[in-house]
């Protein structure tokens, strides 16, 4: 099957949020937007992206690992929604920490309130992470990594119930028999001592130890913006990059992978990049 993997879109919708919606960590968001990111994300790139994936009848499933959102304010949820809609038939998502941004966006279940038919089948009411979806030779193992953190930390963390639902799913032999794809927001790779503290997913390594004793091959990640690969533990660990970051930089500029996968596992990866001259995303 062939399997894109979007990520870090960021859509910004302020239209009708009251002043004082921004009376908490929201205001270093906004410094942001204003500031150094100020039109990094536009719309146009993922609306392009969504119409040439909708239109690919060789892609078989979408996925996109997290910060589907700005400031996860509900109107931000709900044009990515309405953005993203033409992939429903085919298209998992997971959080990010910018869609759990404040206490409030967490509490609430605000991202899983919007796309929760996009992770959980209706037959499971729980919600619970990792979700896991079945699409044949292939399956996806959603987690999340976001926790809502106080300003200028972005850290992640998993679960321990979520590793001990991994440890169940493993042992019941649902993840057994064909390729299992994991799906996290936080970076994996090592970036120095100050970042992998404040920005990476402090556990890790007993993600990953989990991962790889579950029989599970490839992760996808986003989060830090630039694309990586490497291999850990016989895991094949990749970040796309955001999908919609506006830059002149060719190792910057949005982009989308596509995967082929089997049930031995990960083939051939084709990356997307954004050529602003054609308008489109380009091989």
């Amino acid at each position: 099957m062939r399997l894109a993997h979007l990520s870090d879109v960021h859509v910004l919708d302020l239209e009708g949020v009251r002043w004082t919606r921004f009376l908490n960590k929201r205001l270093t968001g906004v410094a942001n937007l204003v500031g150094r990111r100020r039109g990094a994300h536009p719309t146009h790139l993922l609306e392009a992206a969504v119409a040439e994936l909708a239109g690919d009848a060789s892609i078989d499933h979408v996925v996109i690992t997290g910060d589907l959102t700005n400031l996860a304010l509900e109107s931000e949820f709900s044009r990515a929604r309405q953005i993203l809609e033409p992939l429903a038939p085919k298209l998992s998502v997971i959080p990010g920490n910018h869609d759990v941004y404040t206490r409030g966006a967490e509490r609430d279940r605000r991202f899983e309130r919007f796309f929760g038919d996009w992770m959980w089948p209706a037959t499971e009411p729980a919600q619970n992470y990792p979700w896991l979806k079945d699409l044949g030779e292939v399956a996806l193992l959603g987690f999340s990594s976001a926790v809502a953190r106080v300003p200028f930390i972005a850290s992640g963390h998993i679960s321990r119930d979520q590793l001990e639902r991994l440890d169940t799913l493993a042992a019941e032999g649902l993840l057994s028999g064909r390729c299992v794809v994991a799906l996290v927001h936080h970076n994996l790779h090592l970036r120095g001592f100050a970042k992998d503290r404040t920005r990476g997913l402090v556990n890790r390594d007993d993600l990953v130890t989990r991962l790889a004793a579950a029989g599970v091959s490839v992760l996808l990640h986003g989060h830090t913006h630039v694309a990586h690969r490497f291999e850990r533990d016989g895991v094949t660990i990749i970040g796309s990059g955001s999908s919609t970051w506006a830059s002149a930089d060719p190792a910057h500029v949005g982009r989308y992978n596509v995967y082929e996968l089997s049930r031995e596992g990960l083939g051939d990866v084709e990356v997307r990049r954004w050529d602003e001259g054609q308008s489109k995303f380009v091989a």
